[in-house]
């Protein structure tokens, strides 16, 4: 049996609630776990070799996903800085867990108004000691019919036989992430947003029967609106 962590983190841009810049890569270093899955990670000029830099640096390989349609700043009015209006955002899946195969998933929106980009899904398959699992790394727009639907098209993609994770924001309350996605149960239960009061439970780590929860609990505020999860798993 193997064992092995991981951790969800909205960033919001890398802005704190008032606005200001944050740490993300020091956050990053503060959770120390085997994966990490970033939400609403920003990008200057569509460029991720800052984080990548970074992540390389704590033993981690990066991938990411910009969402497509992301290409100036979802929120320009939060910022003077030009260079951000240049960017994007996006889903980012930071690893130590060696990497077999990668593919991003387009979860597409089912009412293009309610949602400022289409979203990407990312889906890794990892070696966990001789297990091979498919983690999935999510953020599903925050307009309800889109997030359930994003949800009920990504379980078409994840194994019937294999153990898998389902890390990120799903923008779901509570039980209805896991609900869902076919075979999987949440391992982390607690409210995540929003951070300074929160009242629900947005941030989700999901997994199939073939993975075991040891720990799971719901992290100190970091900076963004939302709250981080982690949880250490074992296959």
């Amino acid at each position: 049996m193997t064992t092995f962590s991981v951790t969800s983190f909205n960033t919001r841009w890398g802005l704190t609630v008032d606005d200001e810049p944050f740490d993300v890569a020091a956050a990053v270093a503060g959770f120390d776990t085997d994966v990490v899955c970033l939400q609403e990670v920003w990008a200057p000029h569509g460029d991720d070799g800052p984080l990548a830099e970074a992540a390389a640096g704590m033993g981690y390989r990066l991938l990411h996903a910009p969402q497509a349609g992301s290409t100036v700043d979802p929120a320009p009015e939060i910022t003077a800085d030009p260079d951000r209006i240049r960017g994007t955002w996006g889903v980012a899946l930071l690893t130590r867990l060696p990497v077999q195969r990668v593919r991003v998933v387009e979860l597409g929106r089912l009412v293009e108004r309610w949602d400022v980009a289409d979203r990407h899904a990312i889906v890794a398959t990892l070696e966990a000691g001789e297990v091979a699992l498919d983690l999935t790394a999510v953020h599903l727009s925050f307009a309800l019919p889109n997030a359930a639907a994003q949800l009920r098209r990504l379980s078409g993609y994840l194994p019937a036989h294999r153990p898998s994770v389902v890390v990120g924001d799903c923008n779901l309350w509570g039980p209805a992430a896991a609900t869902l996605v076919t075979r999987h149960r949440r391992a982390v239960r607690g409210r995540t947003w929003p951070a300074h009061r929160p009242h629900s439970q947005l941030d989700h780590i999901l997994i199939s029967p073939e993975v075991t929860a040891r720990s799971a609990h719901v992290l100190p505020p970091t900076g963004s609106d939302h709250l981080p999860v982690t949880a250490t798993l074992s296959v």
